[in-house]
């Protein structure tokens, strides 16, 4: 509940993204590890007993996705909403705390008499029909090209109210033995997830992640079930990776520069009350980052002026701000201030850029060039430290990709199940005797470490997140007859 706290204090109120993001990626470790047991010799073992089943046939009856057949014309953020109204209790302080515990306690434990049909329609109609509608428009455009960092973003935290929701209703599903009832809802709780991936920022994205590790969690359960159907190819045929972060990449180049266009289109000189104005509002969102409050000898306010009393600097400035494709006409007529604040601007573009460039390609092949643009930001940051409000893109593509990773480790293990099936119940003494076109680590593009010892087969992939002991996952499996 303390983090939850936090998260609404860092979304509802306007404080700087930078903070929220911060608050996101605990909240993305902590869907990760909601039942985790606790981390000992610097890694995590999670024992799974797996027992052979096959796929069902025709396949897509299992797809974890909605598909165009289940398509309901309407846009499916609205609906998502809709789920809300006249909801009061179901989201209220008592019946969440009572979700929370429900979802963190052994399936055995579970109450399953009182879980029967749980959330009732607002889950297996409103939430279905929600989850299966063709558009998915958050309607926030306007506002983040408006209000940039100071974007309020409260519609994304109730989606994540309905994912706790959805859990409690399959793993009482899956622990009253109705596995049809818990994929059946599971596609629709990969379907909020993905609804998610059109939001344009970076937190939105986040959370979508976020929601897809619960159903993950959720789905890790499901397949230790004796009675569950094979879901390799279900898995399969998810997407990959599988949240985009197209749109949230977008909305990051759109909002700076859009805050900015007055001062890129201006044909006279500005004043220079104008142009305060505007380092006055960035100054107090910088100063709201965590940690560098009062920390520095000068503020960016005092380093602009300075430089603005600097000839050759803004001289300097004019040419790269020409050279940047602004007209020089505008240019040569703006005040020194009004250079030096745009070519920090334009220096902010182009460091974030090029940390970026590379977030779209699979995390092992953006690495190299992440950590290297990084690093160079790093440097330029002792310079300019409007260079602070670039967001922390490392850490979302590591959190994108522990999903991926979370999402291969269920492939591998239900192609052992697949195999156990045809081979007498046996594992296989490496991934390479299966035939079933298994998923890499997508961390290092390379195959997972997989060995057999005393029937308990290893599966370990890299840790995404080096120095931290609870993501460090080894899976010892074990087939059941």
């Amino acid at each position: 509940m303390i983090l939850m706290n936090y998260w609404e204090l860092s979304v509802q109120s306007r404080t700087i993204w930078l903070v929220a993001l911060v608050a996101l990626f605990i909240l993305v470790d902590q869907s990760a590890a909601q039942t985790d047991p606790e981390p000992k010799d610097g890694k995590v073992v999670y024992p799974i007993a797996l027992t052979p089943k096959p796929y069902l046939k025709p396949i897509s009856r299992v797809y974890l996705l909605p598909e165009l057949r289940e398509a309901i014309p309407g846009n499916r953020v609205q609906m998502f909403l809709r789920c809300f109204m006249e909801q009061d209790n179901f989201f209220g302080r008592a019946e969440s705390e009572k979700r929370e515990k429900w979802n963190q306690m052994p399936l055995k434990d579970l109450p399953v008499v009182e879980l029967k049909n749980y959330g009732g329609r607002l889950i297996e109609s409103d939430m279905y029909d929600a989850a299966r509608m063709t558009n998915v428009d958050w309607q926030v455009w306007y506002f983040v090209r408006r209000d940039g960092y100071y974007t309020l973003l409260p519609d994304v935290q109730k989606m994540r109210a309905l994912a706790s929701a959805l859990k409690t209703r399959i793993r009482g599903e899956i622990a009253a033995g109705d596995i049809e009832g818990a994929i059946h809802d599971l596609k629709t709780f990969f379907g909020l997830a993905k609804t998610l991936e059109a939001h344009p920022t970076m937190i939105g994205q986040l959370v979508g992640v976020a929601i897809a590790t619960i159903a993950v969690n959720a789905l890790e359960e499901l397949i230790q079930q004796p009675n569950c159907p094979n879901l390799f190819w279900a898995l399969t045929d998810l997407p990959s990776p599988f949240l985009s972060l197209r749109a949230g990449l977008e909305g990051e180049r759109m909002f700076v520069r859009a805050d900015f266009e007055e001062f890129d289109s201006a044909t006279i000189p500005l004043p220079d009350s104008v142009v305060l104005k505007k380092i006055d509002r960035y100054e107090k969102l910088l100063d709201m980052e965590e940690g560098k409050r009062g920390k520095r000898d000068v503020e960016w306010k005092a380093s602009l002026q300075a430089r603005a009393a600097d000839g050759n600097d803004v001289k300097a400035a004019r040419t790269r701000l020409i050279e940047a494709g602004l007209k020089p006409e505008n240019v040569k007529v703006w005040s020194p201030l009004h250079v030096v604040l745009l070519d920090e601007v334009m220096l902010y573009e182009r460091m974030r850029d090029d940390v970026t460039k590379s977030l779209n390609l699979p995390f092992w092949r953006a690495k190299p060039a992440m950590v290297e643009a990084e690093s160079e930001l790093k440097k330029a940051m002792e310079k300019s430290r409007f260079l602070e409000l670039i967001s922390a893109f490392f850490k979302v593509k590591q959190a994108q990709t522990r999903l991926d990773q979370r999402i291969a480790y269920l492939q591998i293990m239900e192609a052992l199940r697949l195999y156990a099936l045809q081979n007498g119940g046996s594992l296989p003494a490496s991934l390479a005797e299966i035939k079933l076109p298994l998923p890499v680590d997508p961390f290092t593009g390379k195959p997972f470490e997989y060995s057999v010892k005393d029937g308990i087969a290893t599966l370990h992939g890299e840790n995404p997140l080096p120095g931290s002991d609870r993501l460090n996952r080894y899976y010892e499996i074990q087939i059941k007859q």
